[in-house]
Formats: C-alpha cells, sequence, structure tokens
C-alpha cells in the first residue's frame, strides 16, 4: 500500500510522515510506503499511490484534486486537524485503517472533517483557493522559486558583507554574476514554461507542446522591431508577460483540440508526430498574436500588461496594502485554509519586486521596494500569523501539560517557519482566544516594516528571494547584505511577538491547567469510587 501526504509545500506534513513510518515499522508492515509531497507534486506521484491524505489547511484543494484521482481510481481524505497538530501518526494510521474496507474504499471519509469544511471554511477563501487559474499560478511561481534562490544566493556571495570574505570570493565574483543572469535574470523564460507546464497538467494537453510553444511565444514578444531581444523582458520586467502567455498558450491549445480544429493524422502514426501535427495549428495562431503585438504593432507588450495589472501591483507596494495582505494571510489560515491562497494573487508581484531589487543592488542602484519575498519571510516569525513569540511561551512558560509538550513540539520546526503543529494543535483555527493576534499582528508587522524601510530607517531586501525556511533574525541579516538595522528589526518581531501573544496565551493556557486539573480529579475521584 502506498499512502501519499500532502500539505501546500510538503514540509509540514514530512513530520507526520516520520511519525506515520515509525508506527508502520512496529507493525511490521513492510509493504505500507508512506511519502511527504507538496500539493504540486501529487500529479506526478498519483499514478503510484494507493491512497492520497491531504493535509487540512488545503482542505480547499480536496475536490479538485478527488477529480483528479478519480481518473486513476484513487481515494482522497482530508486528516483530521487534531490529528495533524499533533502530528499523530498513529491516530492518523488507526483511523485510516478502522475505516478502510479493502475492498470498498471509495465510500470511505475520515472522522468529523466533512461538518468542518462544509460549515465552518469560509465559502469566499475555498472558492479562490480552488480556482484553477491561481492554482496554475501558485504552482508555476513555486517551481521557479528554487532557481531564483539560487541566483540570490549568488548575489549574497558576490556581495559580502564581510570584508575578509568578500575580498577572498572576489575571483569567483564572474562566475557568481554568470549564475544570476542565467537564473533570477532569465526568469521570464523559466515563467513561460512552468506556466505552459502546470497548465498543460490541469487542461490535460500535450506538456512538451505546451512548453515550446509557451516558451517560443514568450522569446518572439520580447523582441523589438529592430529585430533586437529585450534582454530586461527575460527576466523579471517579462514576468506577467510570461504568466500570460503561459497560460493563454495551453488555453488556446485546448480549446482548438476540443473543438476539433486540428490535424488528424491517420492511426499507425507516432503519436509524437501525431500529437505535433495536432497542435501545429494553434501553435501558428499563438505565435502569430504575441509575435505581432511587438514586431508589427511596435507595443511593449511588457508595460501593457503591467498597466493593466496596476491596481494590484500598485495596492501591494503600499504600507497599508502590504498590511492587509498579511492579515489576510492570518485570516485564511485562521479558518484552516493554507494562506498560499491568498500569496498566489499576489506572488508574481512580490517575486518581481525581489528580482527588481537584487538587479538594483547588483548594478550599485537605490533599492525601491519594501514589498519583497524576504520581507515576507521576515514577517513570518515562525510562520504565518508571526507564531514564535506563542511557540517560545508554550515551550518555556505553560503550565498546562499539553501546551508544553504542544510546545517543544512545535518550536523546532517553527524556528524554519513551519508552524502547522501549533496552529492544529492548540488550535488556532477558529478560536476566538487567538483571532487578533494571528490576524492582526502579521498586519501591524508588516505596516512597521514597509515604513521603516521607505524612510530609510532599515534597509530594504537587497537579497529579495530567500528560502522560507530561512530563521528569525537569521532572515534580517541575509536579505539586507548584513545591515544592522534589518537585522535587529528582525530580532525584535522575535520579541513582539512573545510580548503580544502573552495575554492570550495566558488566558488559553490557564484554562488548559484548569481543564487538566479538573480531569486528574475526576480520575482520582473514579478510582476511590
Amino acid at each position: 500500500m502506498n499512502i501519499l501526504v500532502c500539505c501546500a509545500c510538503g514540509f509540514s506534513t514530512s513530520i507526520l510522515v516520520k511519525s506515520m513510518r515509525a508506527e508502520v515499522k512496529k507493525m511490521n508492515r513492510s509493504d505500507i510506503k508512506i511519502a511527504a509531497i507538496g500539493v504540486d507534486q501529487v500529479y506526478e506521484h498519483l499514478y503510484r499511490a494507493d491512497i492520497v491524505l491531504i493535509a487540512p489547511q488545503i482542505a480547499h484543494e480536496y475536490s479538485h484534486l478527488k477529480e483528479k484521482a478519480e481518473s486513476f481510481h484513487k481515494p482522497v481524505y482530508i486528516i483530521d486537524p487534531d490529528d495533524y497538530g499533533n502530528m499523530d501518526g498513529v491516530t492518523v494510521l488507526r483511523r485510516l485503517f478502522h475505516s478502510i474496507d479493502e475492498t470498498q474504499r471509495e465510500e470511505i471519509k475520515m472522522d468529523k472533517v466533512s461538518a468542518l469544511i462544509e460549515k465552518k471554511l469560509m465559502p469566499i477563501a475555498v472558492k479562490v483557493g480552488s480556482n484553477r487559474v491561481l492554482t496554475i499560478i501558485r504552482n508555476a511561481m513555486c517551481s521557479v522559486m528554487a532557481l531564483l534562490i539560487i541566483g540570490s544566493i549568488c548575489i549574497l556571495l558576490s556581495n559580502f558583507p564581510i570584508a575578509a570574505v568578500a575580498e577572498f570570493m572576489e575571483p569567483a565574483n564572474p562566475f557568481f554574476n554568470a549564475v544570476y543572469g542565467a537564473t533570477s535574470g532569465m526568469m521570464g523564460i523559466y515563467t513561460a514554461a512552468a506556466m505552459a507546464y502546470f497548465a498543460a497538467v490541469e487542461y490535460k494537453t500535450d506538456i512538451f507542446s505546451s512548453i515550446v510553444t509557451s516558451v517560443s511565444a514568450f522569446m518572439l514578444s520580447q523582441l523589438t522591431v529592430e529585430g533586437a531581444i529585450n534582454m530586461d523582458g527575460l527576466g523579471s520586467m517579462g514576468l506577467l508577460t510570461a504568466m500570460v502567455i503561459g497560460y493563454t498558450t495551453v488555453f488556446i491549445l485546448d480549446l482548438f483540440k476540443r473543438k476539433n480544429l486540428v490535424i488528424r493524422m491517420p492511426e499507425g502514426v507516432p503519436e509524437a508526430v501525431s500529437e505535433s501535427f495536432t497542435s501545429l495549428i494553434p501553435a501558428a495562431l499563438i505565435l502569430f498574436i504575441f509575435g505581432s503585438v511587438s514586431l508589427i504593432f511596435g507595443f511593449d507588450i511588457n508595460e501593457v500588461f503591467a498597466t493593466i495589472m496596476s491596481p494590484l501591483s500598485k495596492a501591494i507596494n503600499t504600507p497599508w496594502g502590504y498590511a492587509i495582505y498579511h492579515m489576510l494571510c492570518g485570516l485564511v489560515f485562521f479558518c484552516g485554509i493554507n494562506s498560499a491562497v491568498v500569496i498566489g494573487v499576489v506572488q508574481a508581484f512580490i517575486m518581481q519586486n525581489s528580482v527588481m531589487n537584487e538587479a538594483a543592488f547588483q548594478a550599485g542602484e537605490s533599492l525601491k521596494y519594501a514589498a519583497t519575498y524576504a520581507t515576507d519571510t521576515m514577517m513570518w516569525a515562525g510562520g504565518t500569523g508571526a507564531t514564535i513569540g506563542l511557540m517560545i511561551l508554550m515551550a518555556f512558560f505553560a503550565k498546562s501539560k499539553s501546551f508544553k509538550s504542544l510546545g517543544r513540539l512545535s518550536i523546532g520546526p517553527g524556528i524554519f517557519n513551519i508552524n502547522e503543529p501549533i496552529i492544529f494543535g492548540t488550535p488556532i483555527c477558529f478560536n476566538p482566544v487567538f483571532l487578533l493576534p494571528f490576524v492582526l499582528l502579521p498586519g501591524v508587522l508588516a505596516f512597521a516594516t514597509f515604513i521603516m524601510m521607505d524612510s530609510g530607517i532599515i534597509a530594504m531586501a537587497s537579497v529579495g528571494n530567500v528560502p522560507w525556511t530561512l530563521p528569525p533574525i537569521v532572515i534580517g541579516w541575509v536579505m539586507s547584505n548584513g545591515a544592522i538595522s534589518t537585522t535587529i528589526w528582525s530580532f525584535l518581531i522575535v520579541v513582539i511577538s512573545v510580548i503580544v501573544y502573552y495575554p492570550f496565551f495566558r488566558m488559553a493556557d490557564k484554562k488548559e491547567y484548569e481543564n487538566e486539573l479538573a480531569g486528574e480529579k475526576a480520575s482520582l475521584e473514579k478510582e476511590g469510587a
């Protein structure tokens, strides 16, 4: 039996899978294989899975994943939030084995979850989270993130803030700059390919034809009337264009195929050859459309899409807009839905800001953007909701046994901004005690950070795309290329998180402690009787 355990990125589920594997080993069930994956990897591994379990924070993906899994005859279940919060692999397996009838798996549902999903999760958040276009964008941007991080690391290494180290590494700077140019400097090309890939998976069109057509159309769109390539457009300046072209390419290929407006080859022709002719007419149309914008009409296609999307771009680049964005991330996670549903809407602008800051830093120019991916990571000290303070309080100051145990379980992953254990274990979801700090604190921190960066009190992110798992405090030093001001502020964010969460923690801990005492008293009375 192969079990896939899926969350947004595969990080928090890896903790649960470790517990599940330990239990399987105790049971001597060598036939059971368990793997942790991100939601964007489900389609790659679905064919070899027997069961798919999804984390409660991506419950909005349930219907979407179930529809995809039905073609493989694979059941999809949602993990109980309490079990997920406790990272209780033993109970997850017990529920699964207790419920599953090997001959009628499709009819099974996990305990308590359906009612929770139907009655409590916000309909708007679910609708946004399961939107096909936003899902494609989110998966595409996540897939190119690794290359952007490599580019950011090269920026840091070629401009290392410690003089002795910088002098030692100076001979390697041409190499670092070349790697940066081949990664972040080609962001548009990779995005066009990634958008086409995930859209092709979504629409079930030929993947290779989709990617090749998308990249070709994008390259054509970056040609000038004189026939030269707009090199800036291949990077962050062409990001929006790449996203539009990647999606539109697959949409048109799928439309022509459904309407049978394609060249059909006779039976016996190899599939690869047949597929290439199937995409011939729509691919030619796509190349003509996007090529003519720049080559015939002389428009700067990047500027066109930037103008269309400028209201959202301008909003995220204001203190209030940036604060609202972070509060919305907290709000949807408070409702049990991973904040990726909000991040996906604005991620392209955030990543574009990040790369533009890096390019400006490399060119010796002043930085313009406070709202970057690195700034987001600094705001998420301990994960969405800036929960590092709550983890510290639980681990070291809780009176209740359950909170102390949960804090010690959560603080390890929390240092790397993975906080599903504390979100579902406390729980924070739908818990009015933690609504204010979990939703408002990130907004206040984002607003204050934006103002301080904009006014020059703390340094902006010169290394804009960093791993989101960078620990608090370390992130401040890395993102600002060693600026003391930002490093101190990243430390103060941790302190502020502790202070803000303290009264709410005390309230919840007191109640939990009293419940534990009452339970112990009842047990003693029962034993005495």
